[in-house]
This record gives C-alpha cells, structure tokens and sequence, in this order.
C-alpha cells in the first residue's frame, strides 16, 4: 500500500511538479490534477523539494485556472511547510480549486502513522469550491464539523490513517452533508470493541445526515467483524451502490452479520479486499449476492494455531493485521 504517486485523482491525470529539469512540457492548468512533490535524482540524491516547489508552482501556472491539486511529503512535521497554511495564505490564487490531496505520501518516504498535521478546517472555508477532499495520516489531525455551504457542497471526503482519531469519526458524523456521495473513513488499530467508538460510528450509519451517500467505505480497520455487525442493520445501507470494508480482518463472523443483516442485492460493488474469510464463506457470498461485484482478493487467512473463539480477543491474539498499520 501507498508505494506509489497517485496516477489520477477525482477524475484527472496527476501532472508531478517537482522540479525535474526534464520533465516536459507542461499540460493546461484545468486539465490535470497537479502533483506537488519533492524531486529524486537518477543517483538517488533529492533537489528541490515541496516548498520550493509549490513556490514555484504559483509562478509559473496560471493557478486561477487549476481544479485539482496534490500535495506530496512536505518534511517530517508542520514546523517549516505547513500545508494548510501557505494553501489558505495562496487561496486568492487558486479561486477555482474542487479536488484537494493532502499527503499523497509513500510509505517508504514517511509511514503513514508518522505523517504530521495540522488543523485542516481553514481549507473549506478559504476554498468556496472546495467538493472533493482527502487526506492521508492523521497524527495531529483536527476536522471541525461541517455546516453551511462548505458541507453542502461536499460530495467526496476521504480520511486514511493507521489511527483514526475517534474526533474525527464524531467530527464527520456531526456535520451537515447534505450532498455527499461518497464518505471513506480507514479507521486503523482503534479500539473498536467497546461501545463508545461503535457509538461515534452510529450516525454515520443510521445516514440521516448523508441522504446522498451511495459509497461508503469503512476501511483498514481491526475488529472489522464488530463493524460489519454494526452495518449489518445500518439504515444507510439501503441507499448505498457501493459499500467497502476492505483492507482488515474481516473473517466468517464478519461475513456471516453481513448475509443475516438488511439485503445487500441492491449494491453494484461490495468491497471486502484484503480480508481473513474461509473459501467457503467466500463461496457463500458470491452465491448469497449474485447480481453485485464482491471482491474478494488480497486473502489473508488464518494461522492453523488460531481457533475461531479468540476472534474476539486482543488485536494481537487475533492473528490478523489490517493493511496500513504503520
């Protein structure tokens, strides 16, 4: 996971401006999605990295015309290049701006859990077009509900951590989306097992808040049997045409609340990637959903040592990992 630059986001073509002195012609600046990173020499050196390079971005597009923008590895914390600041202070620049990635970040230049934030809750107010936002790593992370015009006008929110803060669940849960269609949260190793998280996930589930939403992805996340027995009766399901509990530890018990909850025929997409079923449930899925692409790749299975009633034991005891733990 996360080995790679985005290739496209929200649609359009990543264009890396990183100082490369051969990099090609530039595209128009509507017509991609520009990457912000930090550039590697052949020799494996690196020259000019992303505050140089979003200086000289501002310079050298025409930013009034840009729609998407990517922000890549901006140093170890905020002290220097604080994202959200010098995009707030640069917003009369980029009046046009709908897509934002914060922390398009591979793992082998900062692991996801060591990526450093700040306040991200200035960018919907300084970016009144501002429809489609994600953000990778969540350490130091805050997001202020959503009202008004900036949650109204919200159709895509993406959070990826190793460690969803619980503020955030609540914060997402809180706000106003009246138009949101797609929400994805990788709530990481948080303890799940108790009711007070389960409790933050409900309003999101219950979905009176997101009369849109039709994808929802409830991602990377331990005890991902207990959330998928919380979704099994979740009212939101109903209007969804994609629901994704990939990337965890999903096992039989998982899939079993799933098939004995609200029916699931109605989805286009079931996402259950990277998980700890038995060929067997697997098989009983695809069978019980005949009409909906379930994918079911990336299988994990089981330690032959792990007898299925410490499924519900510690993390650890489990055998099972989620896909971006650090």
């Amino acid at each position: 996971m996360n080995d790679e630059r985005l290739s496209t986001f929200a649609g359009l073509p990543v264009h890396a401006f990183d100082g490369d002195p051969e990099g090609g012609p530039l595209p128009a600046p509507g017509e991609a999605a520009w990457g912000i990173y930090h550039h590697v020499h052949d020799n494996g050196v690196w020259g000019a990295e992303v505050p140089e390079n979003f200086d000289r971005f501002l310079r050298e597009v025409d930013t009034t015309q840009v729609t998407h923008l990517v922000i890549g590895f901006w140093g170890f914390d905020c002290s220097e290049f604080d994202p959200v600041e010098r995009l707030v202070d640069a917003a009369a620049r980029l009046p046009r701006l709908r897509a934002l990635f914060l922390g398009d970040i591979r793992d082998w230049d900062l692991h996801l859990s060591w990526i450093k934030h700040t306040d991200v809750s200035p960018l919907f107010e300084a970016f009144p077009e501002l429809e489609h936002f994600e953000v990778r790593g969540s350490d130091g992370l805050s997001f202020a509900p959503l009202t008004g015009d900036a949650g109204a006008r919200l159709r895509t929110l993406r959070f990826e951590a190793a460690m969803l803060p619980a503020e955030i669940v609540r914060s997402v849960a809180d706000s106003d989306l009246p138009g949101l269609r797609h929400l994805d949260l990788w709530m990481g190793g948080v303890p799940v097992d108790g009711p007070a998280f389960l409790d933050d996930l409900a309003p999101i589930l219950a979905g009176e808040r997101l009369p849109a939403l039709r994808r929802l992805g409830l991602e990377n996340a331990a005890r991902h049997d207990r959330i998928a027995e919380a979704v099994a009766d979740a009212p939101v399901v109903a209007r969804l045409e994609s629901l994704s509990l990939a990337l965890g530890t999903l096992t039989d018990a998982g899939a079993e609340a799933l098939l004995s909850g609200r029916p699931l025929g109605h989805l286009a997409e079931l996402d259950l990637h990277h998980h700890y079923l038995t060929e067997e449930m697997g098989a009983r899925v695809r069978d019980a959903l005949p009409g909906v692409r379930v994918n079911l790749d990336d299988p994990q299975g089981r330690p032959e040592w792990l007898k299925p009633e410490w499924l519900r034991f510690d993390f650890d005891m489990s055998g099972s990992y989620i896909a971006v733990a650090e």
